[in-house]
Formats: structure tokens, sequence, C-alpha cells
């Protein structure tokens, strides 16, 4: 599997919410995970979308809470939904990956605590 595995990022999109994450705190696993994968300092890094076998869907969710709420006058998850639905709506229009596997073969990485 680790001669075959690789994962591919989409470019679409902007730090802090997207390709960026905490670093050095509780819920660093987002940003370290995007560190490595878009860095190429991994392995499982695909160099063009279709050698991937997997997608992975840039979205850091604690970001997004970090700096879309706020101030915190609610928690409602709606904010966090309409930002992760309307990068997908993106990346499914550009490229036919989502579409050949309705998603199922896409994935983010979220550390929190709601």
């Amino acid at each position: 599997m680790e001669k075959r595995f690789r994962v591919w990022t989409y470019k679409e999109g902007e730090p802090p919410l997207f390709h960026g994450g905490p670093m050095h705190d509780i819920y660093s696993i987002e940003g370290q995970f995007m560190d490595e994968v878009e860095s190429g300092k991994s392995g499982f890094t695909a160099a063009e979308a279709e050698e991937a076998l997997a997608f992975f869907v840039p979205v850091s969710v604690t970001n997004i809470i970090r700096f879309v709420y706020r101030p915190y006058t609610n928690f409602s998850r709606l904010r966090l939904q309409n930002i992760v639905q309307d990068y997908i709506s993106a990346v499914s229009r550009r490229y036919p990956y989502w579409n050949t596997s309705h998603g199922a073969d896409h994935f983010l990485l979220s550390c929190h605590d709601w």
C-alpha cells in the first residue's frame, strides 16, 4: 500500500481558512498534516491528481472557528457548513474527481472539541 497510496490536495482557497492550520496547539494535527502533504515532505503526496487514490480537501475547521466565528455570538454550525459546502461546490465544478466518486474518495481532517 505504501508504494501505491497517493493523496492529491486541491489547490483552491487561501489561508487562513484553507491550506493552513495551527502548528503548535492542541489542534495542531490539521496544520501538521496540511504542511506535510502540501510541502511534498510526505511520500504519499501525488504530483498529479490522476495518480491519486484519495483527495484531500484542505479546510481548517480550527481556523474557521478562530477567524469566522468572531465574536462568538452562537455556535451554530451553519457558517462552517456553508464554507465547506461552497468549497466542495467550487472544486466539483472545476475538477472531475469529486463527481467520479461522488466524494467517496475525498477527506478532510479536523481536530476540535465542539
